[in-house]
């Protein structure tokens, strides 16, 4: 009788561990075994999670790079270059980029948290921040935009990577790989030494024929409404947030890091709130806080802009030599 229950209790639970024995030996998302480049756009099989991508580069090579400087932010931060970057807080910084898809202020905070734990001297943090990143304290799920363990607390292993076997068998991911999602060249240039990512082809495209360009996007920057030169969001700086940038600063005045935090000059073109610029200048200092949010010159040029999500590299650099000049 015990024989027959455990018998149907393997049954019952053996498609389970194949599914996750073929989930770990096929490495969809490359969480487990070595590669020499962690983002492959040219294949569907890659590293989907940008803050466990940048942990893994960070160990592979701060043996030889010693990083002391660090880009941190949502997916909007990056195209700030740190070839660029190294114009202005000098040609001997080892620089990393440490994002994170969706990212928002609690995972920046847990992200440098982990930074000054990891490493003895922090030179360098640029911030990339805007008012939808300063309202949300929550931490968030999914496989693309959960903090990983390392950055949150060692028990989280079981949870953060069950999101990625949930991703690898659901019906979107299944119908990428059998619709034909597989790209037949890259797209992207990817420098694993920094963690950066160039969008070479849309880059190329940009230069040669803008308007080809933008006409293959006008649904997507037409789904974006621009709200006009009253729209200012509503003050999101409260209590959790107060906690939070207030810790910020005290790690990075106690670790005697230079640091400058740049409000994104988002395509939608609402302003900050004065109330929490007027926050964020009191802790961090007016002359380390930089407001580009709203219309203005960089936000009334759409060819400043990939898509209504994400700004261009020439904005970065304009925006590098503006904070740093």
């Amino acid at each position: 009788m015990m024989k027959l229950f455990l018998r149907n209790i393997l049954l019952f639970f053996l498609p389970f561990i194949l599914m996750i024995v073929f989930y770990i030996i096929y490495d969809p998302f490359m969480l487990y075994w070595h590669y020499d480049n962690l983002y492959e756009e040219s294949n569907v099989k890659k590293c989907s999670n940008d803050a466990y991508r940048g942990i893994r580069w960070m160990k592979q090579y701060n043996d030889s790079m010693h990083y002391n400087s660090f880009i941190i932010g949502s997916s909007r931060s990056d195209f700030y270059y740190v070839e660029e970057w190294k114009k202005y807080i000098g040609q001997d910084a080892a620089c990393f980029h440490f994002n994170q898809s969706g990212d928002n202020l609690l995972g920046t905070l847990q992200r440098v948290r982990y930074l000054y734990k990891r490493y003895d001297k922090i030179d360098n943090l640029l911030l990339i921040m805007d008012y939808a990143y300063l309202a949300d304290m929550h931490p968030h799920k999914g496989h693309l935009f959960r903090q990983p363990w390392q950055v949150t607390k060692e028990c989280d292993f079981v949870a953060f990577n069950l999101e990625f076997v949930s991703a690898m068998y659901s019906i979107d991911y299944l119908a990428l790989i059998w619709g034909g999602g597989r790209q037949k060249k890259p797209y992207y240039y990817y420098i694993p030494q920094y963690n950066e990512l160039h969008k070479d082809g849309a880059e190329q495209l940009l230069e040669t024929n803008p308007s080809e360009y933008y006409q293959t996007l006008s649904w997507d920057l037409r789904l974006y409404e621009r709200f006009g030169k009253d729209s200012i969001s509503a003050p999101v700086i409260g209590i959790e947030q107060l906690w939070a940038l207030n810790e910020l600063h005290d790690l990075m005045e106690a670790g005697k890091t230079k640091y400058k935090i740049i409000i994104s000059p988002l395509y939608d073109q609402i302003s900050m709130s004065p109330t929490d610029i007027a926050i964020l200048n009191e802790i961090f200092g007016k002359e380390n806080v930089f407001d580009f949010s709203g219309i203005n010159d960089y936000t009334n040029d759409v060819t400043n802009y990939y898509e209504c999500s994400h700004y261009r590299p020439k904005l970065c650099n304009q925006i590098l030599k503006i904070i740093y000049d």
